[in-house]
């Protein structure tokens, strides 16, 4: 399914790359992805797996190198994120001209007391409605807030209308394109996109965000499994089977030589590896 291109200087079977991450600094970024090494103040988001990053060692982008449809991120909130919502595949081309839409998952790694995250409405709202309550502000009297704890998983899926609290540090998966459509903003100025947000949101309450992990071993839970990507919680060593993004949570993990540390990404491309070393990882492939 996923071709490796056959470039000057790489050979027919990659080996494990590690990836420079790409930084984010909105205003709602924390201190923790400093604390992991990513660089410093306040940093929001590391794109740890994304096209457009420099392969380590390398100096070419990783979309120049293979085609891994999936975007890796780590997320540090010290401030509330905008409400929110992506569009599914077909909306995003009607809407944006884009190649696919935008679902995404997220794995709790931290979440300190009190940390809450919007998920949908607790009332249905016409189009026109929501579109009014997020110009007025009175959305804010309209969502559902969750309590989110560490090890829980979060399905969201496009049309969800959501916004994550400060407080929380999450792993996130998600389908590899930038698009997304800001509803409200707590006030802050930043532009919205009314139009586009009210016409793909779903604005019916929604069922329970949580996924149910499931173990596949005793090395190996499945957390979620979704159209576009699986996600597993493993413990090191093992073998496993690329395409994977292998992100260290604990300890350190390595693959023919290459090797990553805590809040770090391997990723192990098409082939049987043998993923050495000990601790806890997050394991992400695409379907």
């Amino acid at each position: 399914m996923f071709a490796i291109p056959t470039l000057p200087g790489y050979p027919a079977r990659l080996l494990p790359l590690r990836l420079i991450p790409t930084l984010s600094r909105p205003p709602w970024g924390g201190q923790r992805l400093a604390a992991l090494g990513k660089g410093e103040g306040k940093i929001g988001e590391s794109w740890e797996v994304w096209r457009e990053n420099v392969v380590q060692g390398d100096g070419r982008v990783f979309g120049e190198v293979a085609d891994f449809p999936l975007l890796v991120k780590l997320l540090d909130t010290s401030e509330r994120l905008s409400v929110q919502v992506h569009p599914n595949a077909v909306q995003a081309r009607a809407l944006a001209g884009a190649p696919h839409g935008k679902a995404e998952a997220w794995v709790v790694l931290e979440a300190e007391p009190g940390a809450r995250i919007a998920y949908g409405l607790n009332r249905e709202l016409s189009e026109l409605e929501l579109r009014e309550r997020a110009e007025s502000g009175e959305i804010e009297d309209d969502l559902v807030w969750i309590e989110p704890r560490p090890g829980d998983v979060i399905d969201v899926p496009p049309g969800t209308i959501h916004a994550i609290g400060p407080g929380l540090f999450l792993y996130e998966v998600q389908e590899p394109i930038d698009l997304t459509w800001r509803l409200y903003d707590w006030g802050r100025g930043r532009d919205l996109h009314l139009t586009q947000a009210c016409a793909v949101a779903v604005r019916t309450p929604l069922p329970p965000p949580w996924r149910e992990p499931v173990r596949v071993s005793d090395r190996v839970v499945r957390l979620i499994e979704g159209p576009h990507f699986v996600v597993e919680r493993v413990a090191l060593p093992l073998q496993r089977q690329g395409w994977e993004a292998i992100t260290v949570l604990h300890g350190q993990a390595e693959a023919a030589g290459v090797a990553a540390g805590p809040g770090q990404t391997l990723v192990l491309p098409p082939g049987l590896w043998q993923l050495q070393g000990e601790g806890e990882a997050l394991a992400a492939r695409p379907r």
